[in-house]
């Protein structure tokens, strides 16, 4: 299996795509697509396999230049195990460009496709890479010719025994010959408008909805749940506005200080009691979490799974440390650590509406009702805090 460069991604794919297969990695202006598969390129190029790439949509030096702004920095692998052939000085230049490594006349679809292939075979390259196959698209005469020869290169670089992955650019393409470009393409995995999808593949998915969310950065493409999973991706998306608003994304937060949340908790026990008090904490962490289980159903396997990435949420925003302690059908225990707020030395539970989160989460994720509560607190002096979770019948 050859690694996509992008985790989720993988575990959909059950490790990535098959050797020797075709992948096409569509998308739209946003040429999102085109970087998901440069970091595939990345990834194949750190595990040793040796890459032709063929660069029809700008110069070679532009896209070392593009690349590096998301993080995928070839210049270590440049004439060892990767080769670009330029496809762009000899449809846009003013004279004519020579060398070993550029196509003399991209236009020619017999002679581009013969020195492809034929560097293939005498240079061992394992993986061919064309970016993208849209920019020959828009000068073609006659585009179904072209169409044809894209068909025609794909499959014999199957036949040769290696890899193939190519960017397309879906807005530019007539309805018909986008679907008949993506005829020969064992893979098809679309990036755009933040979201990466997977429309056709060799194997069974693992999960019954192959997509999930995804933000471009600095780094390429990531997943929005990796994202917000570290502090490094928090900042990336926080923003002050000039009016007096902090904004994660497009979520609006405040700072909140210790204090104003401890003084919150204690409020509402000097008024409530220690019983309805809790009940009110609990019922305050259930609306806090509605709608969280339904999303994290969509991009995770299992409870194990959802659990764990739900946990490195909350220490990523400074809720504290949470890990599982036991996992059944029908109970979870978790113990948390440095919860937020503190509260030494206080009489009653400082985190129902933890145990009110989880439950809400339990609830919304597994289709059935699920209650919890707060068996021991750091707070009450406790050396950790812990939530014992049970399903209802």
């Amino acid at each position: 299996m050859l690694s996509l460069g992008v985790r989720q991604l993988d575990d959909i794919l059950g490790g990535g795509v098959e050797e020797e297969s075709s992948v096409a990695f569509v998308g739209s202006i946003e040429y999102d697509n085109v970087i998901l598969m440069h970091q595939a390129v990345l990834q194949a190029l750190r595990d040793g396999k040796r890459v032709l790439l063929v660069d029809f949509r700008q110069p070679p030096p532009t896209l070392l230049k593009e690349l590096k702004n998301h993080g995928i920095d070839y210049e270590p692998f440049m004439g060892k195990s990767l080769t670009i052939l330029d496809g762009y000085s000899n449809l846009y230049g003013q004279a004519t460009q020579s060398g070993k490594d550029v196509l003399p006349n991209p236009l020619d679809l017999g002679i581009t496709t013969a020195i492809i292939k034929e560097a293939l075979q005498k240079r061992n390259y394992e993986i061919l890479v064309i970016d993208d196959v849209t920019s020959q698209y828009t000068l073609q005469s006659n585009p179904k010719i072209y169409i044809k020869a894209v068909v025609r290169l794909v499959n014999s670089v199957k036949s040769l025994g290696k890899t193939t992955f190519v960017a397309v650019c879906s807005d530019v393409f007539e309805r018909s010959d986008l679907a008949a470009i993506l005829i020969p393409f064992d893979y098809i995995i679309e990036a755009s408008n933040g979201k990466i999808t997977i429309k056709r593949t060799l194997q069974p998915l693992r999960v019954l909805e192959p997509k999930f969310a995804y933000v471009r950065t600095k780094a390429g493409i990531n997943p929005v749940k990796e994202h917000y999973q570290s502090l490094e991706g928090l900042k990336t998306h926080l923003k002050a506005e000039e009016d007096g608003t902090i904004w994660i994304g497009d979520v609006r937060v405040q700072i909140t200080e210790e204090p104003a949340e401890r003084s919150l908790i204690e409020t509402v026990y000097d008024f409530l009691g220690p019983e309805k008090g809790k009940e009110l904490l609990y019922a305050w962490g259930k609306k806090q979490f509605l709608g969280y289980g339904e999303y994290s159903k969509k991009h995770s396997s299992n409870v194990e799974e959802a659990l764990e990435d739900l946990f490195k949420f909350t220490m990523a925003g400074g809720g504290g440390k949470l890990e599982l302690v036991e996992l059944s059908d029908s109970v979870v225990i978790a113990r948390g650590t440095n919860l937020f707020p503190g509260g030494k030395g206080y009489p009653y539970p400082f985190h129902p509406h933890y145990a009110g989160s989880l439950a809400q989460f339990l609830t919304e994720f597994t289709g059935e009702r699920w209650e919890g509560e707060e068996t021991k607190c750091e707070a009450m002096g406790a050396e950790h805090c812990e939530f014992v979770l049970r399903k209802m019948t």
